[in-house]
């Protein structure tokens, strides 16, 4: 299994790649390295097998637009062979049963409005998840989705609209022996179209990994504290976590982080909005996640902007024992 969390703008946009099979999960909102790697797909003669919507703000959906409208104009699809096979995506349409509003002024309806046409003019399986749904599998490549819970979709498709939800405080400038004595979980994200966001584990063969979205710490720790219970109430394992909300703080708990095990944390973001990711974010990982051996913590993040932008010294990564570590591809990272 590859999996590469592709440049994406402020978003997400992630490729899963195993034996022939291939997963996409968001499209950010910059489609240049997506749009390429679905070029690829169908150049290969493959398909896209299943392609996830986490939920609908602009930094998730708006690469799938440029997707979608991709595949129509260069004529991937086709009825004998569909290049879109099987869409999660809890959308409006489906959670309601009825057409959202198209007049609606908020942008992320206007964009989930916008997908749910596209979806119908290319026609895949089109379906609602949540906790509850069945894993999928390819080969033996299994997707378990924990979230959202179907009274979170219900709220959320009832709601006038939304975006994506900032910190707006910037840590950047602050040294990292300032910060640790003020990292706390009294500010935490508890907007509705975060808690909706789907999460999912991805496991295959020896790999296992926690795909978050933009989910909120309260759905976190209920994710959490599940995994940890199923486990024998011991810390759950995972080669690798990507930070919900693009490495917020507000989106991290010790509850949620005590509960986990796991040294490389993925940070998608052009750091180009909302003053993300935090170095407080990174503070409550270093706090407070359980680790597999002494080795230093790895904190990888597909564009080199966000690594200079957080001013984090040499010195600090030293006594803190953590590495901060730029994109190790072109389009991103690859894992």
């Amino acid at each position: 299994m590859i999996t590469k969390f592709l440049k994406a703008g402020t978003g997400d946009s992630i490729l899963i790649q195993h034996e022939g099979h291939n997963i996409i999960v968001d499209g950010g909102n910059d489609s240049k390295y997506l749009l390429s790697e679905v070029d690829i797909i169908h150049k290969n003669n493959e398909v896209i097998d299943l392609l996830v919507i986490t939920h609908h703000d602009d930094d998730h959906i708006k690469g799938i637009i440029d997707l979608l409208k991709h595949v129509e104009e260069n004529s991937y699809n086709s009825e004998e062979r569909p290049f879109i096979k099987k869409v999660i995506f809890n959308s409006p349409r489906l959670v309601l049963g009825k057409i959202a509003p198209k007049e609606s002024k908020e942008l992320s309806y206007k964009q989930a409005y916008e997908v749910e046409e596209l979806l119908l003019k290319i026609n895949p399986k089109w379906e609602t998840y949540t906790d509850t749904s069945e894993a999928i599998s390819f080969e033996n490549l299994k997707i378990e989705f924990l979230s959202p819970i179907k009274e979170d979709l219900d709220k959320y498709s009832t709601q006038k609209g939304a975006y994506l939800t900032g910190d707006w405080k910037r840590d950047w400038e602050s040294p990292m022996s300032k910060l640790e004595p003020h990292i706390h979980d009294k500010s935490q994200d508890d907007t509705t179209p975060n808690r909706s966001s789907v999460v999912m584990m991805v496991t295959c063969n020896d790999k296992k990994v926690l795909l978050t979205g933009d989910v909120t710490p309260d759905r976190f720790e209920a994710i959490s504290a599940k995994l940890f219970k199923d486990n024998n109430n011991s810390p759950v394992f995972f080669n690798f976590i990507k930070l919900p909300h693009h490495g917020s703080y507000r989106s991290l708990s010790k509850d949620i982080l005590e509960k986990l095990q796991c040294e490389n944390f993925i940070i998608s973001t052009n750091s180009k909005k909302h003053f993300l990711p935090n170095k407080r974010a990174l503070m409550k990982v270093i706090k407070h996640i359980n680790k597999v051996s002494k080795d230093p913590i790895k904190f990888i993040c597909n564009y080199e902007e966000a690594v200079i932008n957080l001013k984090i010294t040499k010195q600090e990564e030293l006594h803190y024992n953590f590495e901060l570590l730029s994109n190790n591809e072109k389009y991103g990272v690859s894992i």
